[in-house]
């Protein structure tokens, strides 16, 4: 073997082995957090979130623990694991926990927890509820029926079963976990989640996705067939429309800092921060070439940004314009999408997609501008900078609004 090889093969080995550990560490942790959250809740009365009690009681279970020694139990972290139980009570169906906890086999450790939970129990001071029950110490089933009991409260979609849970759990991280806890419109977080698992972000990400309103900005919003689907089948279609944005938020550029800038300056940025537009651009999207040459009778074009997605088997034409959208946008792009489904396009693959980016759009133009075309040709604004939530939602709001009295889009 050569030295090199060696080297390469430990550095590899430590480096997936870190990885593992990680991720141990992080579910872990997680169930930890969910547990701890869950016997608060059970401790409670019913389960009822009574606001005054549970925050007097938060406030002392914390003091005594912060007393005991232990660390990472503070007040802010044990409100944070009581939402955490509250927002996924289904984790307290026995075979999710036993798929996610592997309680020890050791009949030493388990009759001590046995005994710890049991001089739990009868300390537990009257009036204050149930606490976890112990059904059965020879299989180790602990449950948690106000938590039960909550389930059947709750919009659960049909296909968030238990092993659902288990892979949401063992594959999002604590801090995303959380930040998803905040979200009370149950499909809205159902599509972070998805997003999550498929595309792993980052808690950063996720948090940047959340910021910038992805889930309203989607084409999703769109398409009622789309959202019918995610609730029903728990699936993200992929469709053209589903999979394109508007607006586009790129404040990753920084280009904000500039008084001004020209179209080059702007694919330019796109480039250096490549993965940050990806990401913007959503799942599956392939980079392929920059400024693609096109060449039609004689004379050369140049195509800004051409990239490829994988499940919608298509090339995607991005085209870069600088203020306002202009009718003959949609010309020059039609005739890109021309030449690359019967010049470039491989015959098992679907016909291209368009995108011009433009800093401003009128709906009324854009529509009567592309209207009748046979190529699928999409023109979305763009944002240099990350507006404030509210200006988003106003945005968006007057969008839909001008749309629907345009063209009498149904609710």
């Amino acid at each position: 073997m050569e030295y090199q090889r060696l080297l390469d093969g430990i550095g590899q080995i430590n480096t997936s082995a870190q990885a593992a550990i990680a991720k141990a560490v992080n579910q872990a942790l997680t169930l930890r957090n969910w547990l701890i959250g869950a016997h608060i809740v059970e401790y409670e009365q019913n389960g009822e979130d009574r606001a005054t009690y549970g925050e007097a009681l938060l406030r002392g279970i914390a003091a005594d623990l912060t007393e005991r020694g232990y660390e990472g139990l503070s007040l802010s972290n044990l409100k944070n694991f009581r939402k955490f139980a509250l927002t996924y009570p289904v984790l307290a169906k026995s075979q999710t926990l036993s798929d996610l906890f592997p309680f020890p086999g050791d009949a030493l450790a388990k009759s001590q927890i046995l005994s710890d939970l049991s001089e739990e129990s009868e300390t537990n001071t009257s009036g204050l509820g149930v606490p976890p029950v112990i059904e059965d110490s020879n299989d180790w089933t602990i449950r948690f029926p106000s938590l039960e009991a909550r389930i059947y409260t709750m919009q659960i979609f049909p296909w968030q079963d238990e092993r659902y849970y288990v892979r949401l759990v063992r594959n999002v991280a604590w801090s995303s976990l959380m930040e998803l806890c905040r979200m009370d419109d149950p499909l809205k977080r159902a599509f972070y989640e998805l997003e999550c698992v498929k595309s792993g972000w980052s808690i950063r990400e996720l948090k940047r996705q959340i910021s910038s309103m992805l889930y309203e900005r989607a084409g999703l919003s769109k398409d009622k067939d789309a959202v019918l689907i995610l609730a029903q089948e728990g699936r993200l279609i992929d469709t053209p429309t589903t999979v394109l944005r508007d607006p586009y938020i790129l404040e990753f550029l920084g280009l904000e800092e500039k008084s001004a800038y020209t179209e080059s300056d702007l694919e330019q940025a796109l480039i250096n921060h490549l993965q940050h537009f990806i990401h913007e651009l959503g799942r599956d999207f392939c980079f392929m070439e920059r400024q693609f040459r096109i060449t039609v009778a004689n004379r050369h074009y140049f195509l800004d940004l051409l990239f490829y997605h994988r499940r919608l088997r298509c090339l995607v034409a991005i085209d870069l314009k600088l203020g306002e959208f202009q009718p003959e946008y949609a010309g020059q792009m039609n005739l890109y999408l021309n030449y690359l489904k019967q010049e470039v396009t491989l015959p098992d693959e679907n016909p291209p997609v368009g995108i011009l980016l433009c800093s401003e759009k009128d709906a009324e133009e854009v529509h009567f501008a592309t209207a009748g075309m046979d190529n699928q040709l999409f023109v979305s604004r763009y944002l240099v900078a990350l507006p404030s939530e509210a200006k988003l939602k106003q945005w968006l709001r007057e969008e839909q609004d001008r749309l629907q009295s345009l063209f009498k889009v149904e609710d």
